[in-house]
């Protein structure tokens, strides 16, 4: 397919990815293909993309080729990007690996063996952080303009999945970067969740009145590495407590195979982040064979202090498309925008109410697309209030509930 497109529009930039679903004028899908195409004789767009050894030092490498003064950056890459059948054995070796040589060592060396874990993954290209990959961009463009993190994640994944398209072109797991070099284009975030407090102790009694609070635990982990809680494997200290089946080596691999292993999860680890003061929720069950619990997210500045808990976000419907209500322009410009899949998982048929609520706000000028949720650098002007999901100075991410949009 890429190659027909190719054939027919291959001077034209572009950027793309495998995503749950998307919604448009027209439509609300979950399955089939769109090509959108967008003029704008007062735009420079261009699309680099990279597919290296090496997550961070791809995001450089990329950073180096993105120009922009005026605009935003649009970034696609993989939350999780499963690698096939042999190179995804060769990740539980490795799992396996250093869980049992973690088992009975002290913290230190604990953590000297997720560290190298965590490099492992970062190596391979399996599990992308959106933080330190959106503080590349934002750092080549001198804090200027916002960048927005299309991340992407399959509810139902595979070997081989996510795919990133940049130029008519597979590049599986790699990055791709959308930039957008004109002036006055608007920029949104937003999430589902209540502000964050001034300081620690107020974010953890806003947190405590947002989840119901089922259990309290003691963490350790390095990087994005979970090691312990209480003393425990991670998956087997919230066994009990999330009713959750285990899934054995051979069960995995089957639903892999098949396409339909499922990762969206009712319960969360909630970390709280002792430099910014915000809050990240990580959905924990068996995903792994093995021990340690690899994430995508680096949570070096949150609280050993963590929580397993459940919102309540029956009402909450409307939030998961706020970003639409911030918009800036009533010009009847083109409005490219992300909405979080698990408010699919949440409302079920339900979310087909989005599209004639999207079609009144913004009328028949939009796409947005139906992925894992997006993460974003803010400038402080784009910024609209003090996110719960700041994980870095004017950098946001969470596991669920964002959404983010741009104005062109």
């Amino acid at each position: 397919m890429l190659d027909i497109l190719n054939d027919e529009y291959g001077d034209i930039p572009q950027i793309g990815a495998s995503v749950d679903g998307m919604i448009y004028p027209d439509d609300m899908r979950a399955d089939g293909a769109a090509l959108v195409l967008c003029e704008d004789a007062g735009a420079r767009i261009r699309v680099d993309a990279i597919k290296g050894k090496g997550i961070i030092e791809s995001a450089k490498k990329l950073a180096e080729k993105v120009k922009c003064e005026h605009g935003a950056i649009v970034l696609h890459f993989p939350m999780i990007h499963i690698p096939n059948a042999i190179r995804f054995a060769r990740f539980f070796a490795s799992g396996f690996y250093y869980s049992k040589k973690s088992r009975t060592a002290n913290l230190k060396t604990q953590k000297e063996y997720a560290g190298k874990f965590s490099e492992y993954c970062d190596r391979e290209n399996i599990f992308y952080q959106s933080s330190p990959i959106l503080n590349i961009f934002a750092r080549q463009t001198n804090y200027k303009v916002p960048i927005i993190g299309m991340n992407v994640m399959h509810t139902q994944v595979r070997f081989n999945s996510p795919n990133i398209f940049s130029n008519f072109e597979d590049i599986g797991g790699g990055i791709a970067a959308l930039t957008l070099e004109k002036k006055d284009i608007n920029a949104v975030y937003d999430d589902i969740f209540p502000q964050k407090g001034k300081n620690f102790k107020e974010t953890r009694d806003i947190v405590s009145n947002e989840f119901k609070i089922i259990k309290k635990f003691k963490a350790k982990f390095e990087k994005n590495i979970l090691i312990s809680l209480d003393g425990k494997p991670p998956v087997e200290a919230v066994k009990n407590l999330i009713y959750v089946s285990g899934e054995k080596e051979k069960e995995l691999h089957e639903h892999l195979d098949k396409g339909d292993f499922k990762v969206q999860m009712p319960y969360v680890l909630l970390f709280l982040n002792k430099q910014t003061n915000g809050a990240f929720l990580l959905g924990i069950g068996s995903y792994f064979p093995f021990e340690l619990f690899p994430f995508f997210m680096d949570i070096s500045d949150y609280s050993e202090d963590v929580a397993l808990v459940y919102e309540n976000i029956d009402d909450k419907f409307d939030a998961f498309i706020s970003c639409l209500n911030n918009l800036k322009y009533d010009d009847g410009r083109f409005v490219y925008f992300s909405v979080d899949v698990g408010a699919v998982s949440a409302f079920g048929k339900k979310t087909l109410e989005y599209q004639d609520k999207i079609n009144k706000l913004l009328g028949d000028n939009y796409f947005g697309i139906i992925s894992a949720p997006s993460s974003a650098y803010m400038p402080p002007e784009f910024r609209l209030r003090n996110y719960l999901s700041e994980t870095q100075n004017n950098t946001f991410f969470m596991s669920a509930g964002t959404s983010s949009c741009l104005e062109i």
